[in-house]
């Protein structure tokens, strides 16, 4: 074999090397820019409260995101990482790696932009501020909003017992709580009409307050001044239970 044949055949050896690292990198990467749920929102909210999966699964695909606990035992919150309970009778807490869950929508989030809000009055004018900013409604967005909230009305629901009822019956028995002159962080999602039944449509954010002290479902809010930043969701992928 001629040297320009030998340099010829490390150069493809090399080549071949490189690219199958390069598609094995790209394959044990986090799946980012992806937003990744656990059942559609219509198949959860008839009554489907159990699910398989743990969070220590539900984690390798998110370090942000909202959902619940099997028997739909309260709101969950996902914030850095951290995956928090908001219980109805007590402080929130961190969820255990076993625990399961029926419905989540998590991410890794990665700030596409960041504006700000001051004096905010109401959860439909701090909606109405992002929808200012979104560069079209026909995508998904996660959201994160933190700063000082002079107000925050938030819910949670208890556990519930087979034969688990509906969604829209289980939040009857919410437990409402009233937060007042707080910071705090608000986080989940804004799912487009074409989503429909899939997810809920437009807004759905969980608030967690920085001490870790409360939170839920956030329903009303006012506030005093926030950083909002937006995460635009191109991939979506659906865990069929």
């Amino acid at each position: 074999m001629t040297l320009i044949k030998k340099l010829i055949l490390v150069a493809a050896v090399a080549l071949v090397a490189v690219f199958s690292f390069a598609a094995f990198y790209e394959l044990t990467l986090p799946e980012q820019n992806t937003l990744y749920q656990l059942s559609a929102f219509n198949v959860f909210s008839a009554g489907n409260f159990e699910g398989n999966i743990t969070y220590a699964e539900l984690v390798k695909h998110g370090d942000f995101g909202i959902g619940t606990l099997n028997g739909l035992n309260g709101e969950m919150i996902a914030i850095n990482g951290k995956f928090y309970q908001i219980p109805t009778d007590s402080p929130p807490r961190e969820i255990d790696s076993i625990e399961k869950t029926p419905y989540a929508t998590v991410t890794f989030f990665s700030s596409d932009y960041t504006f700000q809000v001051n004096n905010v009055s109401s959860y439909l004018q701090l909606t109405e501020d992002i929808n200012a900013t979104l560069p079209n409604y026909n995508a998904i967005y996660a959201i994160k909003v933190h700063g000082f909230f002079d107000s925050a009305k938030t819910r949670s629901i208890p556990t519930q017992t087979k034969p688990y009822p509906t969604l829209t019956e289980a939040v009857k028995n919410q437990t409402v709580f009233n937060l007042n002159g707080v910071s705090g962080t608000a986080v989940g999602f804004f799912f487009p009409e074409s989503m429909n039944g899939v997810d809920a449509l437009g807004y759905h954010l969980h608030f967690l307050t920085d001490d870790h002290t409360a939170g839920g479902h956030l329903l009303e809010c006012t506030v005093r001044n926030a950083t909002v930043e937006i995460d635009q969701i191109n991939n979506y992928h659906l865990l069929i239970p």
